[in-house]
């Protein structure tokens, strides 16, 4: 079974979210040998070198830095940020709806 969090499950829920726009937004982790002054310029070149692998024009939109998680927020083309997990210095990219994140109670009754 693959991880909840892995590349294609990732890339699935981004192309979900983009049905119905066409654009998906995510963050963007990097490792830590990325500069955090370095984060924004970082995401630009790596956003180009994601659409030159794609043969596309680089059209994600870099939102906010995120400098202590070593993150930028981006939104666009979902193929195109799922491209960017395939580069060196991206760590992990992360859908930024995420349906589900609070855990299920165990333990239900009905109440009456």
């Amino acid at each position: 079974m693959a991880s909840e969090w892995s590349a294609k499950r990732v890339r699935e829920m981004l192309e979900k979210n983009a049905a119905s726009s066409g654009q998906a937004s995510a963050n963007v982790f990097f490792h830590d040998s990325v500069s955090a002054d370095q984060l924004h310029d970082v995401a630009q070149q790596a956003i180009t070198q994601a659409a030159k692998r794609l043969g596309r024009p680089p059209s994600l939109k870099v939102g906010p830095v995120h400098r202590l998680a070593k993150s930028v927020s981006v939104k666009g083309d979902p193929s195109l940020i799922a491209e960017l997990s395939n580069l060196e210095n991206v760590k992990a990219i992360l859908p930024s709806e995420i349906d589900d994140i609070y855990p299920k109670p165990v333990r239900t009754r009905v109440v009456e």
